[in-house]
């Protein structure tokens, strides 16, 4: 029997396909119908024009920047327009500590933001037709035994391991 951490899973194949989107530069952005304005303080709006060309890479797309606000015309298609707030602030989180884990690249850094932030979360149920996409995406996917957290996606339980759990 295999048992699959649904989360870690869709966490798998959401920072997969960043990865490669980034990496290729053939990111799809959709398009806002309205425009997007967040604000940020003065520190957070320096990380953003930091990160601002692996955002653009991932398919994120920039109207005017001022000083203390940003305005989003696109966004990936993997993210909708709800999410993008919450991404943004994870993102600038994960950025502020991103001195504690130097060895990451930024698309890295990204990539895991946006898989960790979009992914299905835990206990959310899945229809049947979602849950095999999910299954099919995640083996074929490069490690589809660890998350991108290095934390174990699935486990695989023998009969005989299961007859123990009875006995």
């Amino acid at each position: 029997m295999l048992v699959i951490d649904q989360n870690r899973a869709h966490q798998r194949v959401l920072y997969e396909k960043f990865l490669k989107s980034i990496t290729v530069k053939n990111a799809v952005s959709q398009q806002l119908l309205f425009p997007m304005v967040l604000s940020y303080t003065s520190s957070e709006m320096e990380i953003i024009r930091g990160i601002k060309d692996a955002l653009s890479a991932a398919g994120f797309v920039f109207g005017k920047m001022a000083k203390d606000q940003i305005e989003i015309t696109g966004v990936p298609f993997m993210v909708s327009n709800s999410e993008v707030e919450g991404v943004m602030d994870q993102l600038i989180a994960d950025c502020q500590r991103h001195g504690e884990h130097e060895n990451l690249s930024m698309s890295d850094l990204l990539c895991k933001t946006l898989s960790r932030t979009l992914a299905v979360k835990s206990g959310e149920v899945l229809d049947p037709g979602s849950q095999l996409a999910l299954v099919d995406d995640l083996f074929a996917c490069k490690e589809a035994g660890l998350s991108p957290f290095n934390k174990p996606v699935y486990v695989t339980l023998t009969e005989s391991e299961i007859d123990k759990k009875f006995n």
